[in-house]
């Protein structure tokens, strides 16, 4: 890349309008991201949010020429006819442009703004009890990046003061499927706790496989059973630093 190739990137980049997905228990919208302020993640109500890009403002569609790739992408939708869209539609989508995933999620009822995640090496990923996870990395064309200009997804949560038990819930798939023998098996959870967790297969109280001893508790592990695994036959998921701490999945 040419060094005036480099300083009209650098320009266009400048130019995108950063998009915010907001959500809650009671209803999800996007709308525009003030870079200045930081508006609307600095809005007391606001609990969980992406900031990300406008799905036609994507560096694969402004600097290289609306190239098919894997994309995810995310419209809202309003299902009830009450003022204020609810559903999150979220698709991925293979071998394809931004402009043909748009149109398909048009197609599906989605009116609003559409936009697409961004995880490249711009992402910064920052949790308001724990501070940056992710810090964007530096790239030629930006030197000292300012992270409220960056592209990136921020998710966070409102403080509560109530006390909650922790726990562990491991998400049931909506058909039973059992493992198979050398093939990916996602194991998917959710808790309300920090630190590391525990993996482990049973059958009954016996221990089958130790699937992983620590591992962070993002929510998702990527398992490949090199054994058979018989329908009977558990996963359970511990805190790591406390083993009565846990959520079991029946296989």
């Amino acid at each position: 890349m040419t060094c005036l190739d480099l300083c009209r990137a650098s320009r266009l980049l400048r130019l995108l309008r950063l998009k915010t997905l907001v959500w809650d228990d009671k209803q999800a919208y996007i709308t525009d991201y003030n870079q200045a302020s930081g508006a609307p993640l600095n809005q007391k109500a606001v609990k969980n949010a992406i900031v990300t890009y406008r799905y036609s403002d994507h560096p694969a569609k402004v600097l290289a020429q609306n190239q098919a790739n894997k994309y995810q992408v995310i419209g809202t939708l309003n299902k009830d006819g009450v003022k204020g869209d609810e559903l999150l539609l979220i698709m991925t989508v293979n071998q394809a442009t931004l402009d043909e995933a748009a149109d398909l999620l048009r197609k599906l009822g989605v009116k609003g703004d559409i936009i697409t995640i961004d995880g490249g090496r711009s992402t910064y990923l920052f949790n308001s009890q724990k501070g940056n996870i992710i810090v964007p990395q530096l790239s030629n064309l930006q030197e000292n990046p300012t992270f409220r200009h960056l592209p990136h997804y921020l998710g966070f949560r409102k403080k509560s003061t109530n006390q909650v038990a922790p726990k562990i819930s491991i998400a049931q798939p909506v058909g039973k499927v059992l493992p198979k023998k050398d093939q990916p098996f996602l194991i998917l959870w959710r808790d309300n706790f920090g630190g590391d967790v525990s993996i482990k297969l049973y059958d009954g109280n016996k221990l089958i496989q130790n699937i992983s001893s620590r591992t962070a508790s993002d929510g998702v592990y990527e398992w490949t059973p090199r054994i058979s695994v018989t329908e009977g036959y558990f996963i359970r998921i511990s805190s790591w630093k406390d083993r009565n701490i846990f959520g079991q999945l029946q296989l």
